[in-house]
C-alpha cells in the first residue's frame, strides 16, 4: 500500500485534463506492478520521510515481522522505539538518524512478547541538489541465524568445559602435520607442558614419549584399519618424572581437516598398587601355606573351596568340594560357632574330634571368622590347630586333681585326729604336771630348806610354768582352729587397757636395763572401744613381751597411740593406732611373710625359748575381732645410752608416722549402749562374723617388734 503526505494537485485547464487522466493510470498500474513486487520480497521494506521519519510505506512482511500494521506505525510512530529492545534501542535510533544511511542489528520485541533478530540496511532517497528527503530501508529478519549461533557457540562451549573438565589427560592433533590443535588442563598437569607452549607444535617433537617415533607408528596404524588404537606406553614429563600410561587414540574430522583424539590414563598408581599387591599375596600365601594350623575356606553352608596344606591326614584331593561338618564327630559345636559368626558377624572358637582318615581321631581348637566382600559375608575361615597332647595333658591333670583332692581329704582327717590327740595330750599332761606343780608350792610353804633347795624349786616352779602355760597356748591355737574364738564384748578404755600393759612388763624392762617410754594420750582423746578387753589386753602384752624380749640392755622400747584418718577406701572413718617400736635384733625379710603361722621362729632367734606360737594367736584374736595384724621393718632409730631418748627417721610406708610400724590390726568401735554378742571366729581364722549395729569408726592397734629387721614370732 502506498502512502501520500500532503494534499492532492489540482487540475487548472481542461486542455490538460485528459493528459492527467491517461498519466494517472499509467502510474497506477506501475505502482501496483512495484507494490507486488515488494510484497513478495521476503523481507522488510518500508519508505519514511526525512527529516521527520514519518512511515510513508511498508510491504506485506512488516507486519508479519514487526506484528504491528502499517497504519498503526504511521499514526503512532512511537510505537515502534517502544518495540525495539531496551539493549538495542539507542543504537536503532542513531542508525535511523543517519541521513547518510547505516547497517544495523537488533531485537525487536513484538506484541505476542516473542523476540526477533533483525539486520537492517538503512539509505537516503536524495533530490536533484543532493538533499535527502526519503528515508529507505530494508531488514532481514536472521532469528533462525542468531539461535543457530547460538546454540553452536553453546554447543562449543560444552565440549570445550567437557573437554578442559575431563579427569583424562586428552590431547587433539593434525593427521596430516602432527601439530597439537587441543589440550585439556589434565594433559597440562600430567606432563607438565603449558597450553601455550604446546599449542601448534608437532607432537613427535615434544620430549614426552621415550620412543620418538611412536605418534608416527599410531598414525599409520590409524590410517591402515581405521579403528580406535590402545596402547601401553611410558611418557616423561616436563620435569624428567617417568609415568606409565595407557592411551586411546581415534581419527575424526573436525572442520573438514583429519585429525587425532587421544585420551591418556594414568596407570603409575595403579602398577605400582598391583605390583604391591602381587607381592602382598605371594607373601600372605607363603604365610598361609607355611603356617602350623590347618586354615580351610568354606562356603557359609560348609563346603571345602581352600585347604593351605594336608595335616591331620587331611588330603586337598578328598577334601576340596566336600562339607567340612562331615568329618567332625560333634558337629553341633562347629555349628554353633557357625551361626554366632553368621549373626555377630564376629569370630567364634571351638573344639571337635576330627575323622579325616579312617577311625583315627584327633581333637582340635578351632576358630571361624568371617570372609567379607563389601558388608556381606562370603566365605568361612576356619583355623584348625591339634590339641590331642593338650587333651592328653588335660586327662592326666585330671587323675592328678583327684589324686590331691583324695590326698587332701585324708590331710583334713589326720588334722583332725591331730587337733583331738593334741587335746587329749593337753588335758592328760595338764593334770599331773598341776599336781606337780602344786606339790612343790606346799614343800616349798612347809618345807625346811636351804637356799639350793629353794633356788631348785623355784627353777622346777619356773619350768612347770612354762609347760603349763605352752600347753594352754596349744589347746587354744586347736580350740580356735576347731569352733573359733569366742569374745566377751565390753566398752572400755583403751589408755587405761595401755597403761596396765605397760606395768605389767615394766619389771622385765627395768631388770634388763631397757628404757620404757610410752605416749598416752588422755581417755577424752580416745573413743571408748566395744571388744573382749581381756583378749586385746593379751594381743599387746604379748607384743611388748616380744619387744622386751629381743631387746638388748640399754635398749629402747616405745608404746605410742593416736586417733588417725582412714586411707583409701576408709576415707572419711577415724582409726585409733597403737605402735610398738624397739631396738632389737630383727628377723631377716625372708622371715617376715611367715611370722604369723604356727611353729614358725626367726632364724635369729638363737635363744631356743618358745615355740611359735604366740603371733599366731594374735592373728586369732585379730581377725576375731574383724581386723588384721601386719609388720613392717625400718632401718633408722637410734637409742642414746646417756639421755633415753630415742630419734625416729621417717617412714616412707606410714607418712602419717615418724616411727614405723611393726604389728597392726584393725577392730570395730561400737556404742557402749548395746550389749555384746558373742563372735565366732571362722575356721580360717581371717574373718569374723558379727550382728551388732553398722561400724561407725574404725580402731587400728599396732603393737612391736625390733627396730632392726622387723617384727618376730615370739616364743
Amino acid at each position: 500500500m502506498l502512502l501520500f503526505q500532503g494534499v492532492p494537485v489540482s487540475q487548472k485547464t481542461d486542455d490538460h485534463q485528459t493528459t492527467t487522466h491517461q498519466g494517472a493510470a499509467l502510474l497506477s498500474d506501475e505502482a501496483a506492478l512495484l507494490r507486488q513486487s515488494l510484497d513478495h520480497l521476503g523481507h522488510v521494506f518500508w519508505v519514511a520521510t526525512w527529516p521527520e521519519k514519518r512511515l510513508l510505506y511498508a510491504n506485506h512482511e512488516f507486519e508479519k515481522v514487526w506484528g504491528i500494521s502499517p497504519e498503526v506505525a504511521t499514526h503512532e510512530p512511537d510505537c515502534l522505539t517502544a518495540a525495539i529492545h531496551p539493549d538495542d534501542r539507542a543504537g536503532w535510533i542513531a542508525a535511523h538518524s543517519n541521513p547518510n544511511g547505516s547497517d544495523t542489528e537488533y531485537r525487536l520485541c513484538r506484541p505476542d512478547g516473542r523476540v526477533r533478530w533483525l539486520r537492517e540496511s538503512i539509505f537516503p532517497v536524495q533530490d536533484a541538489a543532493g538533499r535527502p528527503i526519503r528515508l529507505v530501508g530494508l531488514a532481514k529478519d536472521i532469528t533462525a541465524y542468531k539461535r543457530l549461533g547460538d546454540a553452536i557457540r553453546e554447543s562449543e562451549e560444552r565440549f570445550r568445559k567437557f573437554f578442559d573438565l575431563s579427569p583424562s589427560p586428552s590431547c587433539i592433533f593434525s593427521a596430516r602435520t602432527g601439530k597439537v590443535v587441543e589440550i585439556n588442563t589434565a594433559f597440562e598437569e600430567l606432563t607438565g607442558y603449558t597450553r601455550s607452549g604446546v599449542l601448534g607444535h608437532s607432537l613427535g617433537k615434544l620430549n614426552l614419549w621415550l620412543d620418538p617415533t611412536l605418534p608416527a607408528l599410531v598414525l599409520h596404524a590409524l590410517r591402515q584399519k581405521a579403528t580406535p588404537q590402545t596402547f601401553d606406553t611410558t611418557i616423561q614429563t616436563r620435569t624428567g618424572q617417568m609415568r606409565d600410561v595407557t592411551v586411546a587414540a581415534n581419527l575424526v574430522t573436525i572442520g573438514g581437516r583429519p585429525c587425532v583424539v587421544a585420551v591418556a590414563t594414568d596407570l603409575t598408581e595403579f602398577n605400582a598398587l598391583r605390583r604391591q599387591l602381587t607381592e602382598s599375596e605371594a607373601r600372605f600365601r607363603s604365610l598361609v601355606e607355611n603356617a602350623p594350623d590347618i586354615l580351610i575356606c568354606t562356603t557359609l553352608d560348609g563346603e571345602v573351596t581352600y585347604l593351605n596344606h594336608a595335616d591331620l591326614g587331611c588330603q586337598e584331593s578328598t577334601l576340596l568340594g566336600r562339607n567340612l561338618l562331615d568329618y567332625a564327630t560333634d558337629a553341633n559345636p562347629i555349628r554353633a560357632a557357625m551361626r554366632e559368626v553368621m549373626t555377630t558377624g564376629q569370630a567364634a572358637s571351638f573344639e571337635a574330634q576330627f575323622h579325616f582318615t579312617g577311625e583315627l581321631q584327633h581333637w582340635c581348637a578351632g576358630r571361624v571368622a568371617p570372609i567379607r566382600c563389601g558388608e556381606n559375608i562370603t566365605e568361612l575361615l576356619f583355623r584348625l590347630r591339634d590339641i590331642e597332647g593338650r587333651k592328653a595333658a588335660e586327662l592326666e591333670l585330671q587323675k592328678l586333681y583327684a589324686e590331691i583332692a583324695e590326698a587332701n581329704t585324708k590331710l583334713r582327717e589326720l588334722d583332725r585326729l591331730k587337733a583331738r590327740f593334741a587335746a587329749m595330750l593337753v588335758h592328760d599332761l595338764r593334770s599331773p604336771l598341776g599336781c606337780v606343780y602344786s606339790a612343790l608350792e606346799l614343800f616349798e610353804t612347809i618345807g625346811k630348806t636351804d637356799d639350793d633347795t629353794r633356788h631348785l624349786i623355784g627353777v622346777a616352779r619356773n619350768s612347770l610354768e612354762r609347760a603349763l602355760t605352752l600347753l594352754n597356748e596349744v589347746q587354744e591355737v586347736y580350740r580356735s582352729e576347731e569352733t573359733g574364738i569366742t569374745l566377751n564384748r565390753t566398752s572400755f578404755n583403751v589408755t587405761a587397757l595401755l597403761q596396765e600393759a605397760v606395768d605389767g612388763i615394766r619389771p622385765e624392762a627395768n631388770r634388763k636395763n631397757i628404757i620404757l617410754k610410752y605416749e598416752l594420750p588422755d581417755a577424752a582423746h580416745l573413743p571408748p572401744l566395744l571388744a573382749d578387753r581381756s583378749k586385746l589386753l593379751r594381743v599387746i602384752s604379748n607384743l611388748l613381751t616380744n619387744a622386751v624380749k629381743f631387746t638388748s640392755k640399754g635398749g629402747v622400747v616405745m608404746l605410742n597411740a593416736a586417733v588417725v584418718n582412714g586411707m583409701g577406701v576408709n576415707i572419711g572413718r577415724d582409726f585409733i593406732e597403737i605402735s610398738v617400736t624397739d631396738t632389737g635384733i630383727g628377723i631377716p625379710p625372708e622371715d617376715l611373710p611367715y611370722v604369723f603361722d604356727v611353729y614358725r621362729q626367726s632364724r635369729n632367734n638363737r635363744s631356743g625359748v618358745g615355740v611359735g606360737l604366740g603371733l599366731s594367736i594374735v592373728k586369732s584374736i585379730v581377725a576375731a575381732h574383724g581386723g588384721d595384724v601386719r609388720t613392717a621393718e625400718t632401718y633408722g632409730w637410734k637409742a642414746s645410752p646417756v639421755s633415753g631418748r630415742v630419734s625416729p627417721c621417717p617412714c616412707p610406708s606410714a607418712p602419717w608416722m615418724n616411727r614405723r610400724k611393726l604389728h597392726h590390726l584393725t577392730v570395730t568401735r561400737r556404742p557402749t549402749q548395746r550389749q555384746p554378742e558373742p563372735v565366732q571366729q571362722t575356721n580360717s581364722g581371717c574373718q569374723a562374723q558379727e550382728s551388732n549395729a553398722p561400724v561407725q569408726n574404725r580402731l587400728r592397734l599396732a603393737g612391736g617388734a625390733p627396730a632392726g629387721r622387723g617384727a618376730r614370732q615370739d616364743s
